[in-house]
């Protein structure tokens, strides 16, 4: 039978068949980034699960029926998300993972965006056209199904080729969608740490089982800790790694602002090294300091086992003004706490009247409430120079105090040595202690717990800070540090959460290149967390409310005791994709992480995979 004619005379097919082709394409790019937006944020979820059903029933009613009503539908339906696009690339949406943030272009969105663009276009040239005879071109129909094919498989790829990588491993929650535009680089250009002229330091580090105490132990070079690297700030250092352990690993460089490729942090920036395998990481060093090196393979095991060294950065012009420089790092041993290579007392040799400089590297893993070490500095008056390699303005003369650390927290002390007697650090609960110097060793307090506790934002001399004192953030990321599943048979494991998130890398932070971002911590556990955040440092603004009032604060690990608050913000000016999480190792792989992603920047490197890569 002859299909029904309007009153135009017109089949209804030849005025729906190509904008409902291309409303099929644009719910179909909706669909498939469905499931990736519902894990980044279910709202997201849902809207383009929202969309792609209207999409999809509006085309089929337009195939089936000629009607302005249905023309009209189409069309508003078709700019309004148009607008609402538009809108989340620009302002950013008011519901959204971080209101009023815009995200990335990206490959699907354009797709669609055009798709339903060219519907709208369509159908508004068919109702100005209702009421008289349509001449419907040959080129009409074919070239539309082309166009909507092309889009459609164009859309439908790129959100495959983020959201699926190769090899079937998880993709990162809320990278899928927004990689690079065409013709740009997923990784980063020259920034801070990126390689460049002058001196260069050139080390190999041999992972290797050794026996140590009777215990086989996984080393950097045969000892726990691994060898101290000593450089001068701005050179350029080229470490080769030489995996000689039966299973794959990295190296993190914590504290130092390298470029995104050399941070060490597999799934992200690289894969694992593979067992028998070598790998070289070649960056230079912005910042003098203390800091430390560590494995970010299976970072609970590996850290655990021996995988960690010092690493110490001279200044420019020369050494430190102390005479005697030495690093030391407390960590876990077999039988307990261990201070550079002993669970006993550790000798460090220092005449009277020689200036003393100790590198305190905490590198070791707290249990489930991540109380943290603090040890006491007894036999000497002492100046707190450095904090997690920072200098500290104009630092006064202190006594016996508890200096609070956190895992990944450094702080330097300084000292002069007294004419008789020596200098001792002493660890809670009879732990290793550090005796310097020689002769009588002074009197432990009576109490620790009785003495004060140091407190690093009232220490040292005020001074205007520009990030400090910056009164506009281009963004504002909540930091919600939290415990999900203690509830008894609830059925599901125990988390610790940032911002509620329980995907694998936690939330997902996007920053712009040149914005100041400020993170708003909240703990609301009555455990420690020290944050941490790669490739950038961050500036103390307050701590539960109260504005910094000593020497400005500059840090990469932030120990939040239980129930505090911290505001701290730092300077987007090193892009790429850094991982950002509490480093309690126990925390970290139950789920306290997140990431934080420059705009427009992806990563070539997957979780899992046939590298295995596993972060925390």
């Amino acid at each position: 039978m002859e299909p029904s004619r309007g009153p135009t005379g017109a089949r209804p097919e030849q005025g729906h068949v190509a904008p409902a082709a291309l409303l099929l394409g644009a719910a179909a790019i909706h669909f498939a980034v469905a499931p990736e937006h519902v894990r980044e944020y279910p709202l997201y979820g849902l809207l383009f699960i929202c969309a792609g059903v209207l999409q999809a029933g509006l085309a089929v009613a337009l195939l089936r029926l000629r009607s302005r009503a249905l023309a009209a539908a189409g069309v508003a339906s078709s700019l309004g998300l148009i607008a609402v696009w538009a809108l989340s690339r620009t302002t950013g949406l008011p519901v959204a993972p971080v209101p009023w943030t815009p995200e990335a272009v990206g490959l699907a969105d354009v797709s669609a965006g055009l798709l339903e663009a060219a519907t709208a276009a369509l159908l508004v040239a068919d109702l100005a056209t209702a009421g008289r005879p349509v001449a419907a071109g040959r080129w009409r129909q074919p070239a539309a199904l082309a166009a909507a094919a092309l889009l459609t498989v164009s859309g439908v790829t790129g959100v495959l080729r983020a959201a699926a990588p190769a090899g079937g491993a998880a993709a990162m929650p809320g990278m899928g969608g927004f990689g690079p535009a065409a013709g740009t680089s997923a990784q980063p250009p020259a920034a801070a740490g990126q390689p460049g002229g002058g001196r260069v330091d050139v080390f190999t580090l041999v992972a290797q089982t050794a026996t140590i105490g009777g215990a086989t132990e996984w080393t950097f070079g045969g000892t726990v800790p691994g060898p101290e690297l000593r450089v001068t700030q701005g050179d350029r250092v080229r470490v080769t790694l030489v995996n000689h352990l039966p299973v794959s690993t990295t190296i993190h460089w914590h504290g130092i602002r390298v470029a995104n490729a050399e941070d060490g942090v597999p799934g992200v920036t690289q894969d694992a090294v593979a067992s028998g395998a070598t790998y070289t990481y070649d960056f230079t060093v912005p910042d003098a300091g203390t800091y430390w090196y560590h494995s970010h393979q299976d970072t609970f095991d590996q850290i655990l086992r021996g995988l960690f060294g010092p690493l110490v950065v001279e200044p420019r012009g020369g050494a430190v003004a102390e005479s005697r420089d030495y690093p030391v790092m407390l960590y876990d041993g077999p039988g307990g706490w261990a201070v550079n290579g002993t669970g006993g007392d550790l000798h460090l040799d220092a005449g009277p009247g020689e200036r003393v400089r100790l590198r305190l590297i905490d590198a070791a893993a707290p249990g489930m409430l991540g109380t943290p070490p603090e040890p006491v500095l007894v036999g000497a008056p002492y100046r707190v120079v450095a904090l997690d390699g920072q200098d500290v303005r104009g630092p006064q003369t202190l006594g016996a105090e508890r200096l609070e650390l956190g895992m990944g927290h450094r702080l330097d002390v300084a000292f002069t040595m007294p004419e008789r007697g020596s200098v001792r650090l002493l660890t809670a609960g009879g732990g290793p202690t550090v005796t310097v110097g020689s002769g009588p060793a002074p009197a432990p307090p009576a109490r620790d717990d009785a003495l004060p506790l140091f407190d690093m934002t009232q220490y040292g001399t005020p001074a205007p800070d520009p990030l400090a004192d910056a009164t506009h953030y281009d963004a504002t990321f909540p930091l919600v540090l939290d415990t999900q599943g203690l509830a008894p048979n609830a059925g599901t494991r125990l988390r610790q959460t940032i911002n509620g998130d329980t995907s694998d890398m936690g939330p997902m932070f996007e920053v712009r290149q040149g914005w100041l971002v400020r993170l708003h911590v909240v703990n609301d556990t009555a455990e420690w967390h020290p944050i941490h955040l790669h490739g950038h440092e961050l500036t103390v603004v307050s701590k539960d409310g109260q504005r910094v009032a000593g020497s400005p604060l500059h840090l990469d690990t932030i120990v939040v005791g239980p129930h505090e608050t911290w505001d701290v913000v730092f300077r987007a000016d090193n892009p790429g994709l850094w991982m950002l999480h509490c480093h309690n190792l126990l925390h970290a792989r139950m789920g306290m992480t997140a990431m934080v992603r420059y705009q427009g920047f992806t990563t070539p490197y997957q979780l899992g995979g046939p590298a295995g890569n596993q972060p925390h």
